[in-house]
């Protein structure tokens, strides 16, 4: 494991990419596969019941590479997107009234939870393009 100043970052044969399990503000600045990359985390709370987990993805050319992200575990549900596209929906019928937005694109309107849990990690893998914007949305 490389860790700098600012967070924690894995760089393997399996895995590259950041750990985040804490809800704070941070900035990572790596490589993966000769591409510079910076990661912007951001943490916001719009209403004393939530805080958004927020990253933006800056780098030279599309990037590969994984997020394991923490979902609080005193959260009573929880949401992530990918430029304001439902990424992982719900995972309890918890739903806040007035959750935050996202694009929800469910061909039907039966409810579809997700693998999100409380205390454990989630992994996000993708080829990330620089303008990306993942959000983690977490209700408490």
């Amino acid at each position: 494991m490389q860790s700098n100043e600012n967070g924690k970052i894995i760089e393997g044969d399996r895995f590259t990419g950041i750990v985040v399990s804490e809800l704070e503000d941070k900035e990572y600045h790596f490589t993966v596969d000769g591409s510079d990359v910076t990661v912007t985390q951001r943490v916001t709370c719009p209403k004393d019941d939530r805080a958004v987990l927020g990253f933006l993805f800056l780098m030279d050319k599309p990037a590969r590479f994984r997020l394991d992200i923490l979902v609080p575990e005193k959260c009573i549900n929880a949401q992530f997107s990918l430029n304001d596209k439902e990424l992982l929906g719900f995972f309890s019928k918890d739903i806040p009234k007035d959750p935050e937005f996202v694009q929800v694109t469910h061909c039907n309107d039966e409810a579809k939870y997700t693998p999100l849990k409380p205390g454990e990690f989630q992994s996000v893998n993708f080829r990330w393009e620089s303008g990306d914007v993942l959000k983690c949305f977490f209700y408490f």
